[in-house]
């Protein structure tokens, strides 16, 4: 039978207090495998809190190195580690936090290609890309596999985040966006971002997928939007596209 050791009931004391955690819900955190797709601005604060919630297994894919302009909102990372690809920085950290949690940076991009071998044993997938195509292999991706996934994005004072069910009962990602390709507008390296903002988007993406790996009901299929600037939140229920490549409206 499983158990906790001395040492994890001492770390975990203050969540295993909540009636939404206990004992139960810790090891079913334990058991968890989440991959988060992006070491990024929302990447480094979806798996710190991951980590420190316990998520037994966290795989991480990024492509990209540090670099001194990631540091204002990439807090996770020093200096020290500007030219380290940013999936062996992070999870450095990560281990020297936990211990106890198996963690695995992957140097690459998703997509289809990677998949297969990415989404091996995975309960959830986190989209912290930056990247519209990245987002779209993880809806092809997860939809083939009927695994859940958390899109989120943040550039400027703004940012959305919303959560896909594994059949898509309320929609895909292709209902929103149905062709390939990055945004025409361009992501923060264009348009810039406030620190703040990525850590305030990464914090939903990363209750949301808490609640998830602990039996808890989502809001499937709701786009949620935040401006931390104006201070304006709203939310609208995605509407499935009868004619959707992917999902066929859901079907």
């Amino acid at each position: 039978m499983e158990t906790l050791t001395d040492n994890q009931l001492t770390r975990y004391a203050r969540q295993l207090l909540l009636p939404q955690v206990d004992l139960d819900g810790q090891m079913r955190l334990q058991r968890s495998c989440v991959l988060v797709v992006g070491a990024g601005g929302l990447g480094c604060p979806v798996t710190q809190y991951l980590a420190g919630a316990g998520v037994g297994h966290i795989r991480v894919v990024d492509p990209d190195q540090v670099e001194l302009s990631n540091l204002p909102r990439q807090v996770v990372y020093t200096e020290a580690d500007v030219g380290i690809a940013k999936v062996d920085a992070l999870t450095r950290r990560l281990r020297a936090a936990n211990a106890d949690i198996v963690l695995e940076g992957c140097v690459g991009r998703f997509d289809a290609d990677a998949a297969q071998g990415l989404l091996d044993g995975v309960d959830l997938v986190i989209d912290a890309s930056d990247s519209n195509q990245a987002r779209l292999d993880i809806d092809r991706s997860t939809y083939e596999r009927q695994l859940p996934w958390l899109m989120g994005a943040a550039v400027q004072t703004a940012g959305q985040w919303i959560a896909f069910d594994p059949i898509r009962q309320g929609g895909c990602y292709h209902c929103l966006v149905f062709a390939d390709g990055d945004e025409a507008l361009g992501g923060c390296t264009a348009l810039g971002i406030l620190g703040p903002v990525a850590g305030m988007i990464a914090m939903q993406q990363s209750l949301a997928a808490l609640k998830y790996l602990l039996g808890a009901p989502l809001p499937w299929g709701v786009v949620h939007y935040a401006d931390g600037w104006a201070d304006e939140y709203s939310s609208i229920t995605l509407t499935a596209r009868p004619d959707c490549p992917l999902c066929g409206g859901g079907d």
